[in-house]
């Protein structure tokens, strides 16, 4: 693949080559097979050739890009189909650029159609793999993004990260950016929970518990509950929350420390008593 890219490149006398070039030139292999076995920019590293300059478009450009588009097709709405049919990047940089498809089209003046649904948001992609990764007690795989148990497809996640493996990466990674700055937080307020039969209600840190902090609790505590250690991958049925050690009631914070993993009946039969008595 990587040798018949360069004959092409060499053909056009050029040092990088769009996927319409290169399939409209005699390549060998289509386009979106060397895509999804290598990666376009990667191919022409790989291959010795200059990256395409669209991999590093900016946002003017792409504003410019779909307004031109527009003015082709003499359309105040475009679909995601039409644009994509008429360049050479991935989805994935207008998310990266924009944050949505909606952004990108009404910055550049234009509509969204008629019908159009925004796409989950990366919070609630990864909220989904939290969730799939606490009922299995391990890393989902491929099969476990199945229409039954999981709120969106390994599809939607290669898709929008470019593979299921990356999505988890990038899960993981937002899971150590929480980690790393909840640790240096807690440093500096876990000597400043108040006292245990304090009636004020003054915190540092507010009650809930992001999905990020939750995952890390359960993920240190095995996905178990830390009274009677079920959990849903040994007892399917089991709901797992994240429980304030010392009552939030009573002046407990929202930190690592302060935190445990419990079932529901667990969590129920404790309330806001602390773990030991007073």
């Amino acid at each position: 693949m990587l040798e018949d890219l360069r004959k092409v490149a060499s053909k056009l006398a050029k040092e990088s080559v769009t996927q319409k070039e290169y399939d409209k030139n005699g390549g060998r292999f289509a386009a979106a097979t060397i895509k999804k076995r290598i990666g376009w920019c990667k191919a022409h590293e790989l291959s010795g050739l200059k990256k395409n300059r669209n991999y590093k478009i900016t946002r003017e450009e792409c504003i410019a890009g779909i307004k031109q588009i527009a003015e082709k097709l003499k359309k105040t709405a475009i679909t995601k189909k039409e644009y994509f049919a008429n360049v050479e990047f991935s989805e994935r940089i207008i998310y990266r650029l924009f944050d949505s498809w909606k952004v990108f089209v009404e910055s550049a003046g234009l509509h969204v159609t008629p019908g159009y649904h925004e796409p989950a948001t990366e919070d609630q992609l990864f909220e989904n793999i939290e969730r799939i990764w606490e009922l299995l007690g391990r890393q989902p795989k491929t099969s476990d993004f199945s229409e039954s148990f999981s709120r969106f497809s390994a599809r939607t996640y290669a898709k929008r990260f470019g593979s299921l493996r990356k999505a988890l990466e990038a899960f993981v990674a937002s899971v150590a950016i929480e980690g790393t700055a909840q640790a240096e937080n807690s440093r500096k307020q876990i000597s400043e929970i108040l006292p245990q039969q304090s009636t004020l209600k003054v915190h540092k840190t507010s009650r809930t518990v992001s999905w990020r902090m939750r995952f890390l609790v359960m993920r240190r505590d095995d996905f178990k509950c830390c009274i009677d250690g079920k959990s849903p991958a040994t007892h399917p049925g089991t709901v797992l929350v994240v429980d304030h050690i010392m009552p939030w009631d009573a002046g407990g914070e929202t930190v690592m420390e302060n935190l445990q993993t419990l079932c529901e009946p667990c969590n129920g039969g404790k309330s806001n008593l602390p773990m030991k008595e007073s």
